[in-house]
C-alpha cells in the first residue's frame, strides 16, 4: 500500500467546463435522448491520480495531478518514495517507458515529425 498526504486542491471552472464540454455538447445535438442521471454532480475537490505504471524492475509509477503541474513520482516496491519528475508531453497513444533511472517519451513537433526524450532520473535522498 502507497499513502501519500498531498493538499486537495478544488476543480477550476475552467477544468470543469473542459471536462464537461463533451456531454453538454452531445445534450444539445441530441436534446431528446434519454440520460440518466441528466447531468452530474461536481465533485468538491480534483482526483490527484491520472496514471499508473509498473516498470519492468517492479517500481511503481504514479502521474500525480496538481493544479502547478503534473508529476511522475516512483515507488519501489516496499511502497517509499523513490524521487519524482515533472510530466512531459508525450504523442497521442503512445505512453511512456520506464527504465531503471530514466524515463523515455515519443513527442510529436508541429510537423507531425516524432522525437524520442530520454530523461535521467535523480531519486530521494541522493
Amino acid at each position: 500500500m502507497i499513502e501519500r498526504d498531498l493538499p486537495t486542491e478544488p476543480i477550476t471552472d475552467e477544468d470543469w467546463a473542459a471536462g464537461s464540454a463533451e456531454f453538454e455538447e452531445a445534450r444539445e445535438q441530441w436534446p431528446d435522448a434519454s440520460c440518466s442521471p441528466r447531468g452530474y454532480t461536481r465533485p468538491e475537490r480534483r482526483s490527484f491520480i491520472e496514471e499508473i505504471f509498473v516498470a519492468p524492475d517492479g517500481k511503481l509509477w504514479v502521474e500525480v495531478i496538481r493544479n502547478a503541474g503534473n508529476r511522475w513520482e516512483f515507488f519501489d516496491t516496499e511502497g517509499r518514495l523513490l524521487g519524482s519528475v515533472p510530466t512531459v508531453p508525450h504523442k497521442e497513444r503512445t505512453v511512456p517507458v520506464f527504465y531503471a533511472d530514466h524515463l523515455v517519451t515519443i513527442r510529436q513537433d508541429d510537423l507531425d515529425l516524432d522525437h524520442v526524450d530520454v530523461w535521467r532520473l535523480e531519486r530521494v535522498g541522493r
